[in-house]
């Protein structure tokens, strides 16, 4: 088997300085963390396998902390994986001056 296709393996890092706004499964996204920054930017982490020990909601983070394992859930009820290889989706929302994402 693929060493990269091994869900809970490769390390997910933050790339900002934030708060952990959001944590929890989403039907699409899986498992995922939202992190939001000083600046008001949210940077989303989804499909993961697993969180790092500890982190929770209302948590500070510092850019290269870990905060979980790339995996490959999603696409159903809570705990639902392997529908697709695993990867990492990231986003980053940024809002205008009018609050629009």
């Amino acid at each position: 088997m693929d060493v990269e296709n091994v869900a809970g393996r490769i390390p997910v890092i933050s790339s900002t300085k934030g708060t952990v706004t959001n944590i929890g499964w989403l039907y699409l996204g899986g498992y995922r963390i939202g992190i939001s920054s000083d600046n008001n930017i949210y940077y989303y982490y989804a499909h993961l396998d697993s969180y790092a020990p500890g982190i929770k909601a209302g948590d500070e983070v510092r850019a290269g902390q870990l905060i979980g394992f790339m995996g490959n859930s999603g696409e159903g009820e809570e705990g639902t994986k392997g529908n697709f290889p695993v990867h990492l989706h990231f986003g980053i929302y940024v809002k205008d001056i009018n609050g629009n994402e």
